[in-house]
């Protein structure tokens, strides 16, 4: 609970209600947490709870600061599963930290997280697996990470139907073909 939210709960004056809250701090009743959105405001809570995720920033911020060490290290953990395994998954990425490190102790969602900034600082892209290549170990059609600006996989890559992850169900005469491909008629508009 915010200060301002305990002084207007209660309805006192600023002095009552700072002295209220540091008697309490003294009982080892209440605690203060460090709130890595708002870093003015001191927020107290009960010393049974532990404060969320989104107060403390999570397993990446220590002492209301960003951990730029442990985040450059996982970093760094991740890109070595991508280069060695050319596509991987947020599982498969996880899964080989672990393998390479039992100790590390990461979460799936907390590689998520990294690996999002990761496509966000561009390291990365977002890509759908087609099951062949570079993607053989992916199921095709399911979102996996690749380093950004990697060599492309032969120029097959360089038309719609080298990446589509429909290619498996494409045909002259079917529901999914060239002629009523929207991707590829498009490409074929293209100034090169």
């Amino acid at each position: 609970m915010w200060m301002l939210d305990v002084r207007k709960q209660l309805t006192i004056s600023p002095n009552v209600a700072t002295k209220v809250v540091r008697t309490l701090v003294g009982h080892g009743l209440l605690k203060e947490v460090s709130d890595v959105r708002h870093r003015s405001r001191k927020i107290f809570m009960a010393t049974d709870f532990q404060p969320s995720d989104e107060i403390t920033g999570g397993t990446w911020y220590h002492d209301g600061r960003l951990d730029t060490d442990a985040v450059s290290a996982v970093r760094r953990r991740c890109q070595a599963q991508v280069e060695k395994l050319g596509a991987a998954t947020v599982q498969m990425i996880h899964h080989g930290i672990l393998r390479d490190d039992p100790k590390a102790g990461y979460t799936i969602d907390e590689v998520r997280d990294i690996v999002k900034t990761m496509v966000l600082d561009k390291v990365l892209e977002e890509v759908k697996s087609t099951g062949e290549g570079d993607f053989a170990a992916v199921r095709s059609g399911t979102i996996c990470y690749r380093l950004a600006g990697a060599a492309q996989g032969g120029m097959m890559e360089g038309i719609p139907c080298g990446v589509c992850p429909r290619i498996d169900e494409c045909s002259p005469d079917g529901v999914i073909s060239p002629s009523t491909c929207v991707y590829y008629k498009k490409w074929l508009q293209m100034d090169f």
